[in-house]
């Protein structure tokens, strides 16, 4: 009887992991660097930064798999490692290929109406009801007073006023702007989107119009999407603009201490608008350097405006601002500092670097808070809460406008946009103006 043959065993490669994978193609790639420099002058200005970095990437590890022949790893692993390694290429190597987002003008409005926090607090009671002293909302949080609309004046109209200043200071008439984004927790209408109110307005019609909404961080996020359309070469002049009037959405009937403490918040709230136009203009070290921006979901019902939406379209008393504004701000304090840090990292900016800090201001002390945590001098921060009050998505340029005005930054200055929004999201963007 013919014994059963024996089934030949296959030695397997062993097996290697997508981080050995790229320390191993990135040194091929560092090699490959050095030939790239030699030939950048022919085919630099023909071939896109990113296409030519994938190239070599690829090159790489093809190179790097041929000499290993145990990388055998999957066609997804080695793309993912490709486009790790692409991010390598020193960008001295095309300087002329880089496109960045230039700031060149902004323009911030404010309404006439001047609404003291000592009025708000006759109005709802303070003394009578909650045997609260006159001075509660100044000493808890720094607003001494506010802007709110009169009339008929929209969200549309503030960023549409604020546009105009940025548009004459940057020299740019509005049939040039390419993009127009309208950035802001508030907005005219729930359809269509306010951005093209604000281009009807501005006689804008040659922009492409859309809105961006994420609370307080809807003007960062407005520009993050701007910068990403012009380092891609979609577009040439762009406006970024936030028009906010919350005072809507005020709830002046206060009954209750669970009231009053939902509400208080709203009590800081303010309108106005601001406005920043944008350029895209060959890399030389100034405009947008880095972004960031994180969200954390769970904690989306902390600070909200219920109605307006599916979840309670029909219910009035759902449509004013409220807030658990100290699990917010314990939110602030755990995140923003830690990601500030890494963010001037990243710039390659020391503290020293950083001219101006430009953060969205709830509070007065949570700014001061947050600058101390971080290691800054609170004297670099752009406070303007005390005179405008908490204007949401509006604030940070509302306060690089007044920056600008009052020659607390000037051409090259290194400015760090910081905002903390509900949801929770934090968004930061490191900028050479």
């Amino acid at each position: 009887m013919k014994k059963p043959l024996k089934k030949k065993r296959v030695k397997k490669p062993p097996k290697v992991t997508a981080s050995e994978v790229t320390h191993l193609v990135t040194e091929k790639f560092t090699e490959t660097v050095d030939k790239v420099a030699e030939t950048v002058d022919k085919v630099g200005k023909k071939v896109p930064v990113v296409g030519l970095s994938t190239k070599v990437a690829s090159a790489a590890y093809h190179e790097a798999r041929e000499q290993v022949p145990e990388l055998l790893v999957a066609s997804k692993t080695a793309s993912t490692v490709i486009r790790q390694v692409s991010k390598y290429l020193p960008e001295e190597l095309l300087p002329h290929q880089r496109i960045t987002s230039v700031i060149a003008g902004v323009g911030k409005y404010v309404p006439e109406k001047v609404m003291t926090s000592e009025y708000i607090e006759k109005t709802v009671g303070f003394e009578d009801k909650f045997n609260m002293p006159l001075g509660t909302i100044e000493k808890i949080t720094g607003v001494r007073e506010r802007r709110y609309v009169t009339g008929d004046q929209i969200s549309s109209d503030m960023a549409y006023e604020a546009s105009k200043i940025a548009l004459e200071r940057a020299g740019v008439e509005p049939e040039e702007i390419d993009i127009l984004i309208f950035a802001s927790a508030s907005h005219d209408v729930a359809e269509p989107a306010t951005a093209n109110i604000v281009q009807a307005k501005l006689g804008a019609l040659n922009a492409h119009c859309m809105d961006t909404k994420n609370a307080c961080n809807s003007f960062l996020n407005g520009v993050d999407i701007m910068d990403a359309f012009m380092r891609t070469g979609r577009c040439k002049v762009g406006l970024v603009a936030a028009g906010e009037v919350l005072s809507k959405f005020v709830n002046w009937d206060i009954e209750t201490m669970e009231e009053l403490g939902l509400g208080f918040s709203a009590f800081t709230l303010g309108d106005g608008g601001g406005a920043v136009v944008f350029k895209a203009a060959e890399d030389t070290g100034r405009g947008i350097r880095k972004t960031f921006f994180s969200s954390d979901g769970r904690a989306w019902d902390l600070a909200t405006i219920k109605g307006g939406g599916t979840l309670c379209p029909f219910d009035l008393s759902q449509y004013y601002f409220v807030s658990h504004s100290a699990d917010i701000n314990r939110l602030a304090m755990r995140q923003i500092p830690p990601a500030m840090k890494s963010m001037f990292e990243n710039t390659g900016w020391a503290f020293d670097d950083v001219e101006l800090v430009v953060p969205h201001q709830v509070t007065q002390s949570i700014t001061e808070r947050i600058m101390k945590i971080v290691g800054l001098p609170v004297e670099r921060a752009m406070i303007t809460v005390s005179k405008y009050g908490n204007t949401a998505a509006a604030s940070i340029p509302i306060a690089l406008a007044d920056a600008v005005e009052e020659g607390r930054v000037r051409e090259n200055s290194n400015v760090a946009l910081v905002g903390g929004a509900s949801g929770f999201s934090v968004g930061i963007i490191t900028v050479v103006l």
